[in-house]
């Protein structure tokens, strides 16, 4: 969807251009300052009100009013697509001798934001970073409103003013309104429970993470778990990425009998076959499998996390709940792929585990369940 939009915004900008070319190369300053400045303005003003839209994807197959919010998402999602691709064609035909140069910046400018933004979203969350982008776009439009013929000064400063407001001083509420999540999401329920709330959020390229602590109703994570299992599993905090796939950070006082439950669950079989093996486990999440792990006796292990926010969460965050499992001497915690690590790690092991970390959210909708996962494909 995303690539369509962003294809389709395009497209449109392309058409638009070659209709109205002359008129626009003719009043290019102006014509691009404002192109830039809409541009900002729709990158806040079609994301707020998209996402206060009533559409729910998992129900567009028997509620054919899906189809109507899905267009209006697209319709208002494609506009800061539209006036950012105006820009570049605008600079194209204002320049045609100098299309390799033009490109060159284009090119040049996309890689540096696109490095950019990466690095901005482990920073802060995705709608500060949006803020960002729409102050950058007002301050493009202010260097474009140099060129006018009349009004420059006026233009120019109006402009420099919009963007050090949308920067500094734009309301929050004005671009991250309440989300509007799916009632099917596993965040959603998990906070429908009395008393559960929200304890971190974190946010990266990779994920939002949301740490829940629910004291009412604890959870229960242990996939694979025994129907024949008696014991309790001790509290635990669960973390949720972009509200769907969930990990579990266990409370551990140092105390193996605590987590005997582990030893029910289908992750344990080869424990009872290997004698202190020698483990890698790639996806260590909150710390499950490694758990599981160190009471196993395993002589080594090292644990794979591709998310540096995860790991900040289980070793540092949440270290004292979780009995600081992290921290063992016999445990290596790496921040890599998982592919590129096992490739490149030079070892052997006796055991290699990968918890199923991935969100069920596709299968349960009933597309994508055969999904390909580079991590689980030879």
């Amino acid at each position: 969807m995303i690539i369509s939009i962003a294809l389709l915004g395009f497209g449109a900008s392309g058409t638009f251009i070659a209709l109205a070319q002359r008129w626009l190369v003719e009043r290019y300053p102006a014509a691009f300052a404002a192109s830039a400045a809409l541009f900002g303005m729709t990158a806040v003003a079609s994301f707020a009100i998209a996402e206060r839209l009533p559409f729910n994807a998992l129900e567009i197959i028997w509620d054919p009013r899906q189809l109507g919010w899905l267009a209006a998402s697209y319709a208002l999602l494609i506009l800061p697509f539209f006036f950012g691709a105006t820009c570049v064609g605008l600079a194209f035909c204002r320049h045609p001798g100098q299309i390799g140069r033009v490109y060159a910046f284009d090119l040049a400018g996309a890689g540096i934001g696109a490095l950019g933004i990466v690095g901005l979203l482990f920073l802060v969350f995705p709608s500060t970073a949006l803020r960002f982008v729409a102050a950058l776009a007002f301050a493009a439009a202010a260097f474009a409103a140099f060129g006018m013929v009349r009004h420059r000064w006026l233009a120019a400063g109006g402009l420099g003013l919009a963007a050090a407001f949308v920067a500094v001083s734009l309301p929050p509420s004005w671009v991250a309104p309440e989300p509007h999540m799916s009632q099917y999401k596993g965040l959603r329920i998990a906070l429908e429970v009395p008393n559960a709330r929200v304890i971190e959020e974190r946010s990266s390229p990779l994920g939002l993470l949301t740490v829940v602590e629910s004291p009412t109703v604890p959870f229960r994570y242990a996939p694979g778990l025994s129907l024949a299992n008696t014991q309790e599993p001790p509290a635990q905090l669960a973390v949720f990425t972009d509200g769907d796939s969930i990990a579990a950070i266990t409370a551990y006082g140092g105390d193996p009998a605590k987590v005997a439950y582990l030893d029910r669950t289908t992750a344990a079989l080869p424990y009872r076959i290997l004698e202190r093996p020698r483990v890698l486990i790639l996806g260590a999440g909150g710390g499950e499998q490694v758990l599981l792990a160190l009471r196993a006796g395993a002589d080594t292990v090292d644990a794979v996390e591709v998310n540096p926010q995860m790991i900040d969460l289980a070793r540092n965050r949440f270290a004292d709940f979780a009995g600081g499992i992290f921290s063992r001497p016999n445990l290596r915690l790496h921040l890599a792929e998982a592919r590129a690590f096992a490739a490149t790690a030079g070892e052997r092991y006796d055991l290699i585990q990968m918890p199923l970390l991935d969100s069920f959210s596709a299968a349960g909708a009933g597309v994508q369940s055969l999904h390909e996962n580079y991590t689980y494909t030879v």
